[in-house]
């Protein structure tokens, strides 16, 4: 049985489809709901750092106008402002500081940073904004700043710095949790998946094993319930093919052996007349050496004579009848080792007349020893009457027939070449065609050439014409040598 690759069945092509699909469907919703999440989270973080940050710039911006008009005197209220803000955990605040409109530290969670003057970009920014501002100075770094002002009367600025670090690791889990559940889903799935399409694809197993079991010539299997679906439907599809194949070859080989024998009961015909001249003759002079016994006047040394003829006479008859009776038996294949010598002498005794009457000359390039040939004998002289028979009617009258016999490539090669009117290149393709034939109506069944070709393919072989009009015209038969 063929094996297959399994991405190339209809199951694996169903899972791997679904499965890059599932997995291109999850990873898109995956993405988007961890972006969307991310989202969320920093928004929340933004607004709650922004609500902090201006609800603590009312106490600090109060406290400096107070210490600006003496009211109070400022005693380290800003930098416990800022120590209360390091203090909280809902925000993961990494630095606080109050600065001047200068960009000076005036308080900051780090002591050794207060006077330190900032005059980077984002501090600038920071300074020029009469709102609060958020920037983002590294990626894991949310700053929010707010004015410590009244109108337009301003005191300073206070900045936070928020760490987003759990803001990745809150994305990090989100992306382990959805690869987990993806990965599970993917295997559910698959498993799924599998079983279902399983359930189309196994009919379709089954199926193809009998196909592959099946045998060419093999009676059709009976056929069980077979399902409804379209699958059930191929299924009596198959079997209604495999009846129509083996009736119809039943057919072909009711007609073939039809036409095999309308073939040889067409040539027996044309054989006729040379078949009763070589019986005619020596029963005439058999006859006549009778009439002569009749009469009680021969000498004896004449009637030794005559009994000599008529034995002769009679062998010749009775070898005659030998070789029709075999050109005339059953088409059924049946090969033995054979000595080509024996059928083609055989042959040519057939159409001894023909070829004396149409002075056809024949001449042999047959080597003594012959390699051996497995050929049932009948056929194959069948094969050799239908060529020769054909290229002495397309002599006419006066010829030459050649017959050669090399080896090649182990196979024997057998030309037959004839000096005859030849066959016009447009008919050479179709003289193997059955019932084509050139001889006019009524001179030939057109099967010759089809059944001599079956004969040469059933033996392994090959049958090749090649033709020149007005020149001639050259039959090659390649046959496999026998294997010792």
């Amino acid at each position: 049985m063929i094996r297959i690759n399994p991405f190339r069945t209809l199951q694996g092509k169903l899972t791997l489809y679904l499965s890059i699909l599932i997995i291109a469907t999850m990873s898109g919703l995956a993405y988007w709901n961890i972006s969307r999440e991310k989202t969320l989270l920093q928004k929340a973080i933004s607004r709650e750092g922004k609500a902090l940050v201006e609800s603590l710039a009312i106490s600090c911006t109060n406290t400096m106008l107070y210490e600006e008009v003496g009211l109070v005197e400022e005693g380290g209220l800003l930098d416990n402002y800022i120590s209360d803000l390091m203090q909280r955990n809902d925000l993961n605040i990494i630095y606080a500081m109050i600065l001047d409109p200068e960009g000076k530290v005036v308080a900051h969670n780090s002591m050794v940073e207060v006077g330190n003057v900032y005059q980077d970009e984002i501090t600038q920014r920071v300074l020029d904004s009469w709102n609060t501002l958020l920037q983002y100075p590294s990626a894991n770094v949310l700053d929010i700043s707010t004015p410590l002002a009244i109108s337009t009367k301003r005191w300073g600025t206070l900045r936070i710095g928020i760490s987003l670090e759990s803001l990745e690791r809150e994305a990090s889990l989100l992306v382990l949790k959805y690869i987990v559940y993806t990965g599970l889903f993917i295997v559910m799935a698959i498993v799924i998946i599998s079983f279902l399409s399983g359930l189309i694809t196994n009919p379709l197993r089954l199926l193809t094993k009998e196909m592959d079991e099946t045998q060419p010539g093999d009676d059709p299997p009976p056929l069980s319930s077979a399902s409804q679906d379209e699958i059930g439907i191929l299924r009596k599809s198959f079997y209604r093919l495999l009846k129509r194949i083996k009736d119809d070859e039943r057919e072909r080989e009711e007609t073939q052996r039809s036409l095999l024998i309308t073939e040889k009961m067409a040539a027996i015909g044309k054989l006729t007349a040379g078949v009763a001249h070589e019986i005619n003759n020596p029963l005439g002079g058999a006859l006549n050496c009778i009439y002569h016994f009749r009469k009680g006047s021969l000498p004896p040394e004449r009637q030794t004579e005559y009994l000599q003829l008529m034995e002769d006479g009679i062998k010749r008859i009775q070898k005659t009848v030998t070789n029709l009776l075999e050109y005339a038996r059953t088409p059924k294949l049946e090969r033995t080792a054979t000595d080509l010598h024996t059928i083609i002498d055989n042959s040519l005794s057939l159409l001894n007349y023909q070829i004396r009457k149409n002075r056809i000359a024949v001449v042999r390039e047959i080597p003594d020893k012959l390699p051996s040939v497995k050929v049932d004998r009948n056929q194959m002289a069948q094969v050799f009457v239908n060529v020769f028979l054909n290229s002495i009617q397309a002599m006419g009258e006066g010829g030459t027939l050649k017959i050669g016999v090399t080896t090649l490539d182990e196979r024997l090669i057998l030309t037959i070449s004839d000096t005859g009117k030849g066959i016009p290149e447009d008919v050479l393709p179709k003289v193997f065609d059955p019932f084509f034939t050139t001889k006019g109506e009524g001179s030939g069944t057109g099967l010759g050439l089809w059944i001599t070709q079956g004969i040469v393919e059933r033996h392994g072989g090959t049958i090749q014409i090649t033709s020149q009009e007005e020149t001639g015209t050259t039959v090659e038969v390649r046959l496999p040598l026998s294997k010792k």
